[in-house]
């Protein structure tokens, strides 16, 4: 198809969630090996889909143990100075995490987490204005308290007149960390200099 541009990648992780061993050494760490793939699809039109799953095996060999699942997707759409964008990701992590070995635990602790996020943004010279706007919802196995839905706004605009870039956002967070009724607001100013 004339015009699209296809990105594709594997990565092979043989210790997920650890760190790299020494130059010349050998990772002697039991730590859970990892997969990742990723798509992306991207047309002149200004369309652009992609995605993205990562698995994570689970070595604890516990009755109904299972690895940690991310997926993710997106959609953005770019005409003239408008950007569209749209994404949903969901973490399956209620029955499994690495750093626990059994599944009693890993159940009341951990918890699955459903994701969505949306925003615009329109660039006109040089001034940039966008809004965002993300919820996070969780979904645990054995979770005794249930968490709230994590609701998040952001407004940014930015400037740039030459080598000097002023930007600003504005944030806030209602159900800030699955607290019902807890809200986080934050304001951001900032000057930054290309040399």
């Amino acid at each position: 198809m004339s015009g699209l541009t296809v990105n594709a990648s594997i990565t092979f992780d043989p210790n997920a969630g650890v760190g790299a061993a020494s130059k010349g050494g050998v990772a002697t760490s039991s730590a859970p090996t990892g997969m990742a793939y990723t798509l992306q699809l991207a047309h002149e039109s200004g369309l652009e889909v992609g995605g993205g799953l990562e698995e994570v095996e689970d070595l604890s060999n516990g009755a109904g143990a299972q690895g940690i699942n991310t997926v993710t997707g997106y959609v953005k759409y770019a005409m003239g100075g408008v950007t569209l964008a749209y994404q949903e990701s969901y973490l399956d992590a209620a029955h499994r995490n690495p750093a626990v070995t059994t599944v009693e635990t890993v159940a009341a602790t951990d918890k699955d987490q459903d994701s969505k996020f949306q925003s615009i943004a329109y660039t006109s010279g040089d001034v940039t204005v966008s809004y965002a706007e993300s919820e996070i919802t969780h979904k645990g196995v054995g979770i005794t308290a249930a968490l709230s839905t994590i609701e998040m706004e952001s407004i940014q605009a930015a400037y740039t007149m030459g080598a000097m870039t002023v930007s600003g956002a504005v944030s806030e967070t209602n159900n800030s960390a699955g607290i019902l009724n807890d809200k986080y607001n934050e304001n951001t100013l900032a000057v930054s200099f290309a040399f």
